[in-house]
């Protein structure tokens, strides 16, 4: 059982560092593309066809992604 401890501490220590390396905050239609590893166009049509994460606009002609809300969408994407 002292072994099934250690891989879970280390599973739950590897979860933090990765949870800490995420990154946070907002970013613009082609940082959230490259986040979700699709490409820019393929981020456009989705929106188009009125899906696609969460967004707001950001100026006149751009729009802006929080990381939250990309991992939102990226985690109902693929259940």
């Amino acid at each position: 059982m002292s072994n099934l401890q250690n891989v879970v501490d280390d599973l739950q220590a590897r979860l933090a560092r990765l949870e800490r390396a995420r990154p946070r905050g907002r970013t613009n239609q082609l940082g959230a593309a490259r986040y979700l590893n699709i490409s820019e166009e393929t981020l456009r049509q989705r929106h188009a066809r009125g899906e696609g994460p969460r967004r707001s606009r950001n100026g006149a002609r751009g729009w802006s992604y929080t990381y939250d809300d990309l991992d939102t969408y990226a985690e109902q994407s693929a259940t």
